[in-house]
């Protein structure tokens, strides 16, 4: 997890500690958390997705992020600052290929509407970035990921991936020197293509697409990071 957003979790989990924020308070939003922690919208949506998988709070679509009361209840630990060698991260990848597998695939049979409708958000968004010619992509990723693991209607799914934060998006891992040596632009729109054969399986109610279709991504991740990784110490 990235310092700023370590900054913004910090911060909301000290007025929580304080009683500033109590359970049922709703936290300010996204808009006013950026300019009074001069951050991104993108750290600041990371920042509550990890407070979500904690337990902290609880996000109501269209009214807003709330605190919740405190449990006993601990939540698995697969914290992404784990993930120090590029072998922890093919690991990871190798366990989200058949987690999100299946999640992806229940998606595809359970999913509602709204539940399609942020799937195809964060899909956009990441396109839209492209298309400017940006590649500040990850939240978008991430929440793509996260949008299905939620319309599975299994909360685990959920939990493992929030908790695993940034590394949902392995690319993260990677090094400049291993950047330099990619198209990244072109590896995105890769990337997007694969989400749109996802989302297509989903859209379709088709769990074997939509199954297929995540193995098929995730698997195409990991062999373009062991590409990447190894190019650029042949380099080197």
């Amino acid at each position: 997890m990235s310092s700023l957003t370590e900054k913004v979790v910090a911060t909301l989990s000290d007025e929580i500690r304080r009683g500033a924020l109590r359970p049922g308070d709703r936290i300010p939003t996204e808009v006013e958390m950026m300019k009074q922690l001069s951050v991104s919208r993108s750290v600041v949506r990371e920042a509550i997705s990890r407070l979500q998988a904690a337990r902290v709070v609880e996000t109501r679509h269209g009214i807003g992020t709330f605190v919740l009361a405190p449990t006993v209840d601990k939540p698995v630990q697969l914290a992404s600052a784990d993930l120090s060698s590029m072998l922890d991260v093919m690991a990871i990848i190798e366990f989200r290929i058949d987690v999100e597998a299946a999640s992806a695939a229940l998606a595809a049979t359970r999913r509602t509407e709204q539940n399609l409708r942020q799937i195809r958000s964060a899909l956009d968004q990441f396109e839209s970035e492209l298309e400017r010619g940006s590649t500040d992509v990850t939240a978008h990723d991430v929440e793509f990921h996260l949008q299905i693991a939620r319309a599975s209607g299994n909360r685990y799914f959920f939990d493992v991936l929030s908790q695993l934060g940034r590394a949902v998006s392995p690319r993260t891992r990677l090094g400049s020197a291993e950047i330099a040596e990619l198209d990244h632009i072109e590896l995105l729109r890769n990337v997007l293509s694969e989400h749109r054969l996802i989302y297509r399986g989903i859209e379709r109610q088709d769990p074997d697409d939509a199954r297929a279709a995540m193995r098929m991504h995730l698997s195409n991740s990991r062999e373009r990071l062991r590409r990447a990784h190894a190019l650029s110490h042949t380099n080197g």
